[in-house]
């Protein structure tokens, strides 16, 4: 009980303080898309945030079960992103990922490389796909391939 209520005062104090922020600002969730690659790192769902101004989108994520609880970090920096056709865009670059789980810490980088759409302003659609790599895992320390993170979701921008 005590870890819901962790992870529930965390995300209100982070809509709280992007909300009141005097950058325009995005936030949303994202889901992990089943049957396709692994998922998420550290769960299924996340909410993701972004600072125009800043130019990285970050996510923060989190898992509770009886065998597992994990919080998960990403944050990528869109280096490349531009127009594809009519409210549709793409977006690819570097990321990284963190995910500490009970049963020990995991980190690395990501590709990322997504479509988002804004169907109706001030709503924004996205798919992505990340290539990852572990470099820390528990009780080593070494680059090895971790699968495509994969996930969709919305944000809107206020």
């Amino acid at each position: 009980m005590k870890k819901k209520a962790l992870v529930l005062s965390l995300l209100l104090t982070l809509f709280t303080v992007f909300s009141a922020s005097a950058y325009k600002a995005a936030i949303g969730a994202e889901f992990a898309v089943s049957g396709l690659g692994n998922g998420l790192p550290g769960s299924s769902m996340f909410i993701s945030f972004r600072l125009p101004k800043f130019p990285v989108v970050f996510g923060l994520g989190g898992g509770i079960s009886s065998e597992n609880s994990s919080i998960a970090l990403m944050a990528d920096w869109w280096l490349a992103q531009g127009n594809l056709v009519s409210f549709v865009n793409y977006y690819v670059g570097p990321g990284l990922f963190a995910d500490f789980a009970s049963e020990g810490a995991y980190a690395g980088i990501r590709i990322p490389v997504g479509l988002n759409a804004f169907p109706i302003k001030p709503l924004e659609l996205f798919l992505e796909i990340s290539p990852a790599f572990t470099i820390i895992s528990p009780g080593a320390v070494n680059f090895g391939w971790s699968g495509f993170q994969t996930g969709f979701g919305f944000r809107f921008w206020f």
